[in-house]
């Protein structure tokens, strides 16, 4: 199993930096998922590290759909929940894991 690098944030809204791709944000600070620095096929992860709850936004010209369904938009992670954003297409998600809603 490879080793995923953990990057901390602390801003009050955290937008994924270029060189995310493949790692995991761990904050607990909502996130934006902004266009066009993801390519089909690249991810990253999100830990929320905090004890309430954190958003995770799409950002204008992005459509992150919930995973298994056709549901857009936003989306909430629990404290300690997990996510994965993977891009299927140009500014095009889709986004599961544990603690998402």
């Amino acid at each position: 199993i490879p080793t995923t690098h953990t990057h901390t944030y602390t801003h009050i809204h955290t937008c994924f930096p270029v060189t995310i791709q493949g790692k995991c944000i761990s904050t607990s600070s909502n996130v934006i998922v902004p266009p066009s620095i993801f390519s089909s096929g690249q991810n990253a992860v999100i830990f929320n590290s905090g004890t309430t709850d954190i958003t995770i936004t799409q950002s204008t010209s992005v459509t992150m759909y919930q995973v298994g369904t056709a549901n857009t938009g936003n989306r909430t992670l629990a404290q300690k929940g997990l996510a994965t954003v993977y891009c299927v297409a140009s500014n095009t998600f889709v986004i599961t894991g544990g603690g998402l809603s």
